[in-house]
């Protein structure tokens, strides 16, 4: 039997060969007639609105891998619900998944060429969290900020220019501003108060997954503060360094909060003090690529090339660069998947455990970094890990300084984030 793509697959594979993808989405409970079900969100926006799925055929969901087909789907879920699922019940999901974009395939191919096409169109990258992770009113923004650094435990305003060293790394938080202000707050008091630099290449975590491990984007970023310009030339550079665009995969950055909190606070410390552009890039690693075997190699090698290219970029010229790592720590609860509801004794175990991190951090010693996040399989889901090992692989660092640690349950049952900030020179 032929096979096709998108909705002709549905129709003309087989039961036994068709193997469905999930694409990455965002699940939310919802109420639908009374009864509960679970709303599917994509991030990228290929449709608008949210798909539904009712209860009973949530476990269809967890079997979009890719691995299995509808028959296989058929079969596990008669073992797991004890009752026959028909192949039309599973197909009429399929069906209504893909017509939403939600599953990859040439449905969602066509619309993610359409997005992409609309958002290089646009003259700035607009500010996607303003007015629900911060104030988009300038006037109420501005005095939440300095909240941040004036309030119980932060470092105070930063007195620019009171340290005569200029810093080369800054490792901030990405979590929720309300969560994690006290710890933006000390690392960018700690960068403001040294001396600033022209370009600040901020590497951010990927929550949607990058195919090519990194995306920058060319766009502008705009802000309730204002407008950031995005330094083309380099990217432009990093691309005749790499032999491809590096913003092939730019629209991930259109919904991603991480690069964008970073921006939100170096306008806040520095503009009107020196002028500087920016470079953002979201970046998508695992701490497999870097073992010793041949299964990540190709992976690897790009994560050098790519790393490689950007030291020669940086490299070039008379400009002074710093990198910030948007950059989270450990994840862990229910919401994260954990079966047990956290306690004091689990969060003294992770803290310790990212104190054993930042030991590494403050040495500048990424081999030690990854093989503490790989000697648990990385059971903290560290959030961080992409960002960070950039950045250490990048930068010209001599030694870190932990400025803070912390961390934020996020919700009712004890599941939290731990977070850090660090600075280097």
């Amino acid at each position: 039997m032929p096979r096709g793509t998108g909705l002709d697959q549905l129709v003309m594979t087989s039961d036994s060969e068709y193997k469905p993808k999930l694409r990455h989405v965002e699940p939310t409970p919802v109420i639908v007639n009374g009864r509960e079900a679970v709303g599917l969100r994509d991030p990228l926006q290929l449709t608008d609105g949210i798909v539904c799925v009712e209860e009973g055929m949530l476990p269809v969901l967890a079997l979009l891998d890719g691995r299995h087909s509808v028959l296989d789907i058929q079969v596990m879920l008669m073992r797991m619900m004890g009752r026959l699922v028909m192949s039309d019940e599973i197909r009429g999901l399929l069906a209504g998944l893909d017509k939403a974009c939600l599953l990859e395939g040439e449905t969602a191919k066509a619309a993610y060429k359409r997005r992409v096409e609309e958002y290089r169109q646009s003259p700035y990258r607009r500010a996607a969290h303003a007015g629900t992770s911060y104030s988009a009113d300038p006037a109420v923004l501005v005095p939440e900020l300095e909240s941040y650094f004036q309030g119980p435990a932060g470092p105070g305003l930063p007195q620019p220019g009171s340290d005569p060293r200029r810093p080369v790394g800054l490792i901030a938080p990405h979590i929720d501003i309300r969560a994690g202000g006290r710890c933006f707050a000390r690392g960018y008091h700690a960068l403001a108060s040294g001396v600033p630099s022209d370009v600040y290449v901020i590497f951010g975590t990927g929550h949607m997954g990058v195919e090519g491990l990194f995306a920058t984007t060319n766009l502008d970023f705009v802000t309730p503060l204002g407008r950031i310009e995005t330094d083309r030339r380099f990217i432009e550079e990093l691309g005749e360094a790499l032999g491809h665009d590096p913003a092939e995969e730019e629209i991930l950055h259109k919904s991603e909060h991480v690069i964008e909190f970073q921006v939100l606070f170096l306008q806040h410390v520095l503009q009107g003090r020196h002028p500087f552009v920016i470079v953002p890039v979201l970046c998508s690693l695992s701490h497999l690529y870097f073992g010793d075997g041949q299964a990540f190699k190709s992976q690897h090698e790009t994560f050098e090339r790519f790393c490689g290219a950007m030291r020669d970029v940086c490299s070039q010229g008379s400009r002074s660069v710093c990198f910030v790592a948007s950059a989270d720590l450990d994840h862990i609860g229910p919401r994260y998947g954990d079966s047990f509801i956290p306690g004091r004794h689990t969060v003294n175990t992770a803290l310790e455990r990212d104190r054993r991190l930042l030991s590494c951090l403050e040495r500048v010693d990424l081999e030690g970094f990854i093989k503490e996040v790989a000697a648990d399989n990385d059971s903290g889901r560290i959030c961080g890990f992409s960002p960070i090992t950039a950045m250490l692989r990048c930068m010209d660092a001599n030694a870190g300084h932990v400025l803070d640690l912390d961390y934020a349950r996020v919700d009712d049952k004890n599941s939290f984030v731990s977070f850090t900030s660090v600075i280097f020179y």
